[in-house]
């Protein structure tokens, strides 16, 4: 699903449980949007693991200093249908670019972790207006290997707070919501 002018319609954030790092990616995006007009976009998430129950009582409490709310949040997996129907995936960490990629090969060009494609935004530059996304976002992909999603990495990833202190769960939020911020400025400017 594709928005006029080519905007993407469809946005979908993975982490392992979609219990703290993409559901808070999802809420804050989605604040985001609705804060600059942008009402025809789907924003949602989902786990490569299938358990589902709520995020943990502090990160609700931390993610309300994000004006965010996560109480009423439960986890959900990702389906092929999932993968299939979004424009743009991104995921928390390389693990979960891989798990898109080994689930569906032709994602590759649209799912990318959050540091990565807003590391390589800033060095691309902001979509133009008129640029629809899907040439935006094969330009960013010029150039990636799937070797690069081997391992675990310090650059992509964002680690997860589970289980974590209140610290944990703030220093990901800082990050997460610094990062769609940066991802907002980029993709829609």
């Amino acid at each position: 699903m594709v928005c006029n002018g080519g905007d993407v319609a469809d946005i979908l954030f993975l982490c392992t449980g979609n219990v703290c790092r993409s559901p808070s990616a999802e809420l804050l995006l989605d604040r985001q949007f609705s804060q600059s007009g942008h009402h025809d976009h789907v924003v949602q998430s989902a786990g490569t693991l299938g358990v589902p129950f709520g995020p943990p009582e502090r990160l609700v409490t931390e993610a309300q200093a994000f004006g965010i709310d996560l109480s009423g949040h439960i986890s959900r997996k990702m389906t092929t249908e999932m993968i299939d129907s979004a424009d743009l995936i991104v995921g928390m960490a390389r693990e979960h670019v891989r798990e898109v990629v080994l689930a569906s090969a032709p994602s590759f060009g649209k799912t990318f972790t959050l540091r990565e494609i807003v590391r390589r935004g800033q060095e691309l530059g902001p979509r133009a207006a008129g640029t629809p996304m899907s040439d935006w976002l094969a330009r960013l992909h010029d150039g990636r290997r799937h070797a690069d999603l081997i391992g675990d990495s310090r650059v992509d990833d964002i680690v997860d707070p589970m289980g974590g202190s209140g610290d944990d769960y703030r220093r990901m939020l800082k990050d997460v919501s610094a990062l769609i911020e940066s991802l907002g400025q980029l993709a829609w400017p």
